[in-house]
């Protein structure tokens, strides 16, 4: 099991080091193998270098099914103009979806990821805060497989490609005919998921410790026949449930336009996907049961020395 951290391009984790060495002494010095790398922004002074990248995690499009059925009513009720959508997706048209993430495959060139990380969910901002959503998760999936299928192929050689779960209508694990479904239907030979656990617990607004959330982990984990199909774990934990059900009495959405709206509905995502570390010995449980290829150690932090103690303390608890 390779034990991995996630890192962007961004200046926001960049900047944190000098150079790639410092970045390789900073995670080998923990024990870790290597990032699970997002491509955001341009990797200033190649902070990160192809040998580190273990695993790529595709960028994410919130509100993108409209955009794919040609909803544009609904469209540009999130958007308000097509200056905006073309800045978001780079078109107007499905087509821009599958350029997007075909351009996103290679988050850094010379890299050779073991696997990519696609999310497969959907929600408008409003939805996101309200939890009432216009999609289902079958309609999700289907429309997530078609996308998909349309760039998948452009993949070079034969890694693997993990579907990330969220709480949003999509994968979110807590169906296993959705969860197959999806599976199957990708034309590919080698996929499988890549389970959050934060973002599962956050499908169950009950929770408030830990010890709860283990169980119902291992709840939705009795839901499957085996477990072979999982190769990796996001670990983490948020147990905001609390937080989003006040959330769903108490939101109003705020003025203007929709970059301003994405604004002020950011703290509260975070608020809910708090990304904390699991602290519990009984993760190993859990890691025992999927015997997962990866875990990706995903914290938040707002600089290098707490995103260091967050890890050290996650990873006290693994055995």
């Amino acid at each position: 099991m390779k034990k991995i951290i996630n890192f962007t391009t961004s200046y926001y984790d960049t900047d944190r080091y000098s150079d790639n060495n410092e970045l390789k002494t900073f995670y080998k010095n923990l024990g870790l193998d290597g990032l699970e790398l997002m491509r955001v922004g341009g990797n200033e002074n190649e902070i990160v270098r192809a040998d580190d990248v273990i695993g790529i995690h595709m960028r994410y499009f919130t509100a993108w099914m409209d955009l794919w059925t040609g909803d544009e009513r609904r469209l540009l009720s999130e958007f308000e103009n097509y200056e905006t959508v073309r800045e978001i997706y780079g078109g107007t048209g499905r087509e821009a979806l599958t350029q997007a993430f075909i351009d996103n495959l290679s988050a850094l060139p010379e890299a050779v990821p073991e696997y990519y990380v696609f999310h497969v969910s959907e929600c408008q901002l409003a939805e996101s805060m309200r939890r009432s959503y216009h999609y289902g998760s079958d309609m999700v999936i289907d429309a997530a497989t078609e996308l998909v299928n349309s760039f998948i192929s452009a993949i070079n050689g034969s890694p693997a490609f993990l579907f990330e779960n969220l709480w949003y209508p999509g994968l979110d694990m807590t169906k296993p005919e959705l969860t197959y479904r999806l599976l199957e239907k990708v034309k590919y030979p080698n996929v499988g998921v890549m389970l959050d656990f934060g973002h599962l617990l956050n499908t169950n607004t009950a929770l408030r410790t830990i010890d709860e959330g283990v169980d119902y982990i291992h709840t939705v984990l009795d839901k499957y026949n085996d477990l072979n199909f999982i190769k990796g774990i996001h670990l983490h934990q948020s147990l905001s449930g609390a937080y989003a059900e006040d959330l769903k009495r108490t939101w109003a959405s705020a003025a203007g336009n929709y970059k301003e709206r994405n604004r002020a509905v950011f703290p509260h995502i975070f608020q809910i996907d708090a990304h904390k570390p699991f602290a519990s010995f009984r993760v190993n449980e859990l890691l025992e049961r999927i015997r997962p290829d990866y875990l990706v150690m995903e914290q938040l932090s707002s600089k290098r020395d707490e995103h260091e103690s967050n890890l050290k303390e996650q990873l006290q608890y693994i055995i």
